[in-house]
Order: structure tokens, then C-alpha cells, then sequence
């Protein structure tokens, strides 16, 4: 749920969100003029090679607040016509109140925000994580004011790969990428994005003859066959799992109506190497080759 903050939590949190970002970091504020306190937090994630995306309300950053983010090599810099909003957001928080990153603030005014996050990430206040709907309404917005931004200064990162903010991608977008490196692992299967229950999910529609094959952080395999089939294949897949072995992998199938489950075991002494996207769907493509074995035997 959703944690209140005032000045002094603000104080707390903001330099805690920065601390605690993994990758990439978005603020989106009107008016900047940093702290020596709060700079040195930029500082040090920059040092550890976050990316970080900031907004501020054109005309509105003065030369010498420029010359001082310049030390930041990997800051994209951007400003916005209309802006008035100031959020704090990297893969795990978002802070939404109303204090710029303005030292003045910090110290003297009355401020008020709210802090979300998608996981139970912190023991020390017990409490669990907010509606993921909550952060895609917030990134859609954080999508727009960036999208209607004019990039001033571009980050090191994106002068030698292009400018992309992974954590303001929407789950379709994510699930397309995703995509890609399945169907290179898979060749000349095809997978593609639908929606599914959960969300949006790859899928390759008749993966083998009547079967489908839908990954999400596992492999999920459903048998399109008429029910006497699906049922009879059931039967022998319980009589008979303790031979339905893959090495490196966990093998489910609870019920003859649900999809046959498979997970990597990535305890198992089978997998050496990382578990990279790529090598992860290598390894996953082993697994669905074996296991299509099984079911033609089954079927």
C-alpha cells in the first residue's frame, strides 16, 4: 500500500529511491536547483553506471545548475513546455509529491507525497506492494511528458546506443522484445504476443500439431485434441511420471484441463552457463523438444 511522506520522509526517501535503483532512473520536476546533499546522490549513481533520465520545465534551469549536471555523463537531459507535475521513479518506487529538487525545499517548505512500490521490498515497514495497474497509468503519463520533451543533452549511454527507457515500457512492448529473442533461440518457429489472462504473453500457436506453447516464466504447453485424447494422455502422464524425466528441467501437469508445465531446474548441474534471455530460451528449447517427444508417445 501506498505510504504517506512528508518533508522530512521526503528527505528520506528520494535519496533512497536513487540509492536503490538498479539500472535507470527517471525525475520529472519544473525547477532544479540541487543540494550538494542530494547532487552527491546523483553523483554516486551515476558512478555506478544508472542511467538517469531528467525533465525539468524549459527555461526554467539556470547556467550554472547546467554546468554543475554536466559532471553527470550518463544523465540524459530533457525539458518540457508545460510541466508542473514531480515524480521520483526507478524499476522498484515511484515518489509523486510536490517537492522540486530544489535545495530550498528541502529545508524550508511544507511538502507532501506519496510513495509506491510494485513488491514487499522493505522489512522495516512491513507493508506490500501497490496495484501494478497504479504504476502503468504512472508510466503512461511518464511516457508522455517524455515523449513531448525536447532532449537537450543526451547521456552516454545513449549517445552510443540510442536513448530507451526500459522502465517506461508498457508490458506489450516489453513482451514484443521478449519475442524476438525466443524466436531467435526457436529458429524457425514463431512466437507472438497476445493477450492472455495474466497479461500480454508469447505464444507459438500450434508449436507441434495441436499444441500450443505460451511462455511466460515458464513453458506452458496446451493440447488442442479432443477431450477422450487429452484425457487418455492425462492418464498415462500420472501412471507413468516417474519416467517422464527431463534432465534440467521441473515437469507439472495437474489437470488434464490445464497446460502441461515446464521450468528450468536451474539448480540442476545440467546448466554451466549464465541465464542470460538467450541462453535462457536455448535451454528452454531442449526441454520443449524432448517434452513434444513424450506427448507424441502420449497421444
Amino acid at each position: 500500500m501506498a505510504v504517506f511522506l512528508n518533508t522530512a520522509k521526503l528527505n528520506e526517501w528520494i535519496p533512497k529511491l536513487i540509492e536503490r535503483t538498479e539500472k535507470e532512473l527517471v525525475i520529472i520536476v519544473p525547477y532544479i536547483k540541487a543540494s550538494e546533499r542530494m547532487y552527491g546522490y546523483l553523483q554516486a549513481a551515476n558512478e555506478k553506471g544508472i542511467e538517469t533520465t531528467l525533465v525539468y520545465r524549459e527555461n526554467k534551469l539556470s547556467f550554472s545548475e547546467k554546468t554543475k549536471f554536466e559532471g553527470l555523463d550518463n544523465l540524459n537531459l530533457l525539458h518540457h513546455p508545460n510541466i508542473h507535475c514531480k515524480c521520483y521513479y526507478n524499476e522498484n518506487y515511484l515518489i509523486i509529491c510536490s517537492m522540486n529538487l530544489y535545495e530550498y525545499s528541502e529545508k524550508n517548505n511544507r511538502e507532501m507525497g506519496i510513495l509506491l512500490h510494485r513488491k514487499t521490498l522493505d522489512s522495516e515497514l512491513n507493508w506490500g506492494g501497490d496495484s501494478e495497474g497504479i504504476f502503468n497509468d504512472a508510466i503512461q503519463e511518464i511516457r508522455e511528458i517524455i515523449n513531448g520533451s525536447h532532449l537537450e543533452r543526451p547521456g552516454r549511454e545513449t549517445k552510443t546506443e540510442g536513448f530507451e527507457v526500459n522502465i517506461i515500457k508498457g508490458e506489450k512492448e516489453k513482451q514484443e522484445e521478449e519475442c524476438k529473442i525466443i524466436n531467435k533461440a526457436f529458429v524457425h518457429k514463431r512466437f507472438e504476443v497476445e493477450k492472455g489472462h495474466t497479461g500480454w504473453q508469447c505464444i507459438c500457436k500450434n508449436y507441434f500439431d495441436k499444441i500450443d506453447l505460451t511462455f511466460t516464466n515458464r513453458a506452458e504447453f496446451k493440447v488442442r485434441m479432443d477431450d477422450d485424447k487429452i484425457k487418455k494422455a492425462y492418464f498415462q502422464f500420472c501412471k507413468g511420471q516417474h519416467e517422464l524425466t527431463i534432465h534440467g528441467f521441473k515437469l507439472y501437469w495437474n489437470d488434464e484441463s490445464q497446460p502441461l508445465l515446464l521450468y528450468l531446474n536451474n539448480s540442476s548441474p545440467k546448466w554451466q552457463n549464465g541465464n542470460e534471455p538467450m541462453e535462457k530460451y536455448n535451454k528452454f528449447k531442449i526441454g520443449a523438444d524432448q517434452l513434444i517427444v513424450f506427448l507424441r508417445n502420449l497421444i
